[in-house]
């Protein structure tokens, strides 16, 4: 139990599930892991909508009422694209449980949180359980659902391992460059520099160390992505770089996200590229959580829950190899309730 005790406030917040400590290689995965977790994979099976379209699946959606209103990431369901809604509506299956549901009317749909409701012609359905408490500290465990057969559902299993904020969009223009805080040089390292940007063009080298930049001097990467957001293309920014015990000051150009990342949104780096798909939306939510749940776009939309099986917030995107974020459940539900009332 003990190793199933870490970043929790206390072990009684453990239910009695046969936990036990296990080798590195099952921490994660592995029957032994599903076992400990049955009690919130039988939730996610009752309580959670799995959203197949033409027998491939696309989603995850939270059951809100015993009638069959479901709430759902928006953006997932419907590729971005309104004028296809109704057509893609039509092609939707949605499991819960065992039972399978046609026939989904879109009930209504908030982009600024990219959530929707949905509807099926369903009764005695089992809605979810939300937590009570508003906030959720960081290091505790969550429990989402992972690679499920249509008829089965599995669990994934991590930590909450940032407190919920504003998730800011991309800025409109990128340097071109993948980098590392590097607390004992006292600056950001440089690990990579993309061929079409302005930062190759003006010299910057792999493995420099950034000290200064736009005239302020910065120690953490978010730093410089707060500069840069007020930035916009063909802005020219200066750089001190220290590079083999020389400082070294550039003037590069900030180009276009399309320039450097060509049809991605947002360029990524070798990890990230290893490290499968992530969510077309994936950023500028007004508040989410973070958790370390490594989970592919397709599993989004459904509940992300706390080790008393209560819903602490829906998962709205996989964002990077490391990141993954929740709509936290007070904000759910009031995005919920303001949908339904719209509707009505």
């Amino acid at each position: 139990m003990g190793m199933l005790c870490i970043g929790i406030t206390s072990c009684s917040q453990i239910p009695a599930l046969g936990q036990s400590s296990l080798s590195g290689d099952l921490r994660m995965n592995g029957k032994q892991v599903e076992a400990a977790f049955e009690e919130q994979r039988l939730i996610l099976q009752q309580s959670s909508a799995a959203i197949y379209r033409n027998r491939k699946p696309i989603g995850y959606g939270v059951v809100m009422s015993t009638d069959g209103y479901i709430l759902v990431k928006n953006s997932e369901l419907f590729e971005l694209n309104e004028e296809l809604k109704d057509t893609l509506k039509n092609d939707l299956t949605i499991i819960i449980d065992e039972e399978r549901h046609v026939g989904i009317k879109l009930i209504a749909s908030d982009t600024e949180w990219d959530l929707a409701v949905i509807k099926i012609d369903a009764e005695n359905l089992i809605p979810i359980q939300w937590a009570e408490h508003a906030e959720i500290n960081q290091g505790t465990w969550v429990v989402t659902n992972g690679s499920s057969s249509m008829k089965h559902r599995r669990v994934n299993v991590g930590i909450i391992s940032a407190n919920a904020r504003e998730v800011k969009g991309a800025p409109p223009v990128m340097l071109g460059l993948a980098l590392l805080d590097d607390k004992e040089a006292k600056g950001i390292k440089i690990t990579q520099v993309a061929d079409n940007s302005g930062a190759k063009e003006a010299g910057v080298l792999k493995g420099d160390i950034i000290k200064a930049f736009d005239g302020q001097d910065v120690t953490t990467r978010e730093q410089i992505i707060e500069i840069i957001r007020e930035k916009k293309p063909g802005d020219f920014v200066d750089v001190k770089m220290l590079r083999k015990d020389k400082i070294e000051t550039l003037s590069m150009e900030l180009r276009p996200r399309s320039e450097i990342a060509g049809d991605e949104t947002q360029a990524k780096t070798k990890n990230d590229a290893m490290s499968g798909k992530f969510s077309a939306r994936r950023d500028s939510f007004p508040k989410a959580l973070q958790h370390d749940i490594d989970q592919a776009p397709r599993q989004t939309g459904g509940p992300l829950l706390d080790l008393e099986g209560k819903a602490v917030g829906i998962n709205i995107a996989r964002a990077n190899r490391a990141e993954s974020f929740a709509i936290p459940a007070k904000e759910a539900l009031i995005v919920y309730k303001k949908l339904i009332k719209a509707a009505e």
